[in-house]
This record gives C-alpha cells, sequence and structure tokens, in this order.
C-alpha cells in the first residue's frame, strides 16, 4: 500500500492560504492556538470501502498531491457522507478554485504544520479488505484483518519552527514583554474608554501578521515590535504617560541588560 509523502502535504498547505478548500469555508486547517483542526481528505478513496474509489488508480496515484485535499473537519464529514452530492470531479473542481483564489506561500509555518497534519492523518488509519493478516509493530505484533487505528490525542500542537522569533531567548522575552505592558495599561484603563480590550492583542497581532506571533520568522521581530510599541502609545493609559512625559516601554537593548542577556 503506497503511503502519502511530507511533500505532498507541503505543496497542498502552501496552496490552502490555510483554509478550508470547501466553497466559501474559511475554517483555518491550523488555529492560531497552534490546533491542527484541518484534515487531508482523498478526493478518490484510498481503498476499495472508501467514498468514491476508483479501482483505476494505483496505490501511488491514490496517495498523490492530485487525489489529496485539505479541508476542515466538518466538510470532510460532509462529503464524504454525502457522495451523490460531491462526486470526485466536483471536488477536483473545489481544490482548483481554491488553488486560484489563494496565494502560494512558504513559511516557516509549512513545514510543521504539513508535519502534524500527517502525522494526525497516520494515527487515524482504517486498514480494510485485507486478504491475508495485517501485522503492526512487529514484534508484540496486532494481527488482523481489518484494523482500524484510532488516536486517543484530541488535539495536536505543532512545535515552533527552526528560526522562528519565539525560538530567539531575547527577542521571545521583549515581546512578551511589551504584550505585558499592554495589557497592564488596558488593565488600568478603569473607565474602558480605549476601544482595545486588553486580550484582544493577540487577535490584533494575528490580523495584522498573518499568523500566531511565535511563529513569524525572527527577521519579522522589528516589524512586532514596532507595531506592539504604536499599541502601548496609543493606548488611553499610553497616552496620558506620554504627556506626562513618563517612558511608556524600556527600550530592547535595555530589555537585554535587565534579563542578564548582554
Amino acid at each position: 500500500m503506497g503511503s502519502i509523502k511530507i511533500s505532498a502535504i507541503k505543496r497542498l498547505f502552501a496552496m490552502s492560504a490555510n483554509e478550508c478548500a470547501f466553497p466559501e469555508c474559511r475554517s483555518p486547517i491550523i488555529e492560531s492556538s497552534g490546533t491542527v483542526t484541518g484534515e487531508i481528505a482523498h478526493i478518490k478513496a484510498a481503498n476499495k470501502n472508501g467514498p468514491r474509489y476508483d479501482a483505476s488508480q494505483t496505490d501511488d496515484e491514490r496517495n498523490s498531491f492530485d487525489n489529496l485535499i485539505l479541508l476542515c473537519s466538518r466538510h470532510h464529514t460532509i462529503v464524504d457522507s454525502e457522495i451523490d452530492l460531491y462526486p470526485a470531479d466536483l471536488i477536483q473542481k473545489f481544490k482548483s478554485e481554491h488553488a486560484q483564489k489563494s496565494v502560494v506561500g512558504i513559511s516557516p509555518l509549512t513545514e510543521f504544520a504539513s508535519k502534524m497534519l500527517l502525522d494526525n492523518y497516520n494515527q487515524n488509519v482504517v486498514i480494510h479488505s485485507n486478504s491475508g493478516q495485517v501485522v503492526i509493530n512487529s514484534p508484540g505484533a496486532i494481527q488482523a484483518k481489518t484494523v482500524n487505528i484510532k488516536s486517543q490525542k484530541v488535539k495536536a500542537v505543532y512545535p515552533i519552527p527552526e528560526g522562528a522569533v519565539s525560538g530567539v531567548l531575547g527577542m521571545n522575552s521583549y515581546i512578551e514583554y511589551l504584550i505585558g505592558k499592554y495589557k497592564d495599561f488596558q488593565k488600568q484603563d478603569i473607565p474602558k474608554q480605549s476601544n482595545y480590550k486588553y486580550m484582544a492583542i493577540y487577535n490584533a497581532m494575528k490580523r495584522e501578521f498573518g499568523s500566531k506571533w511565535q511563529l513569524l520568522p525572527a527577521s519579522s521581530f522589528e516589524l512586532i515590535v514596532v507595531f506592539l510599541q504604536k499599541k502601548i502609545d496609543n493606548s488611553r493609559v499610553g497616552r496620558i504617560r506620554k504627556k506626562s512625559g513618563q517612558k511608556n516601554y524600556h527600550s530592547y537593548s535595555e530589555h537585554l541588560e535587565r534579563i542578564g542577556a548582554l
């Protein structure tokens, strides 16, 4: 039996814009929290008992990029349950149209997101219609004609990519410091005249940079710092402090000295 290659998933994810390929669906494949909620789906089933199975395909063709699509778990269930409404040609059209609307982007997230998607898929493998015995993880193997493998994990969280800003101790610490300063200023805003709730900073950063900040490359550090410093300065407490000549935050070099990184 063939297997899905990580290169195919990287290509799928890069073309997905991190969104389900079902029309009008904007559900993310990877949540900003790092939780993998999207799924790898076969357009034509990987096994004989699956939806839209094509006996003329080889195992390699079944598991190739051309026969795979990324969907949210809801739409994956729908297209595989309502086969008459969602034939292979229509799902292939979904994939093509979604790719045309998306901007292909390779980022530090791509490799790790692809690995987690593939890990999730492999942990939920179902082997059907086997003519002999299936042996898994020998020695101490399980032998059976049909084996259902189901992961007990509720969610998967991918690790921080190499070269990400959060992987650099000083940068990670300073960004956390600025986020904490923003939250502190918002908490002090007793009349709550500001338009920002202090916990909204994470969503604001995601909208600005298109990703969870920890996953951004280290080269984005200065942009993140400028963004956060402006947020702090434009908060109600920040504006009051600036008018009175008080500093709203210390500089990056000062921060490094404080944490003993210099």
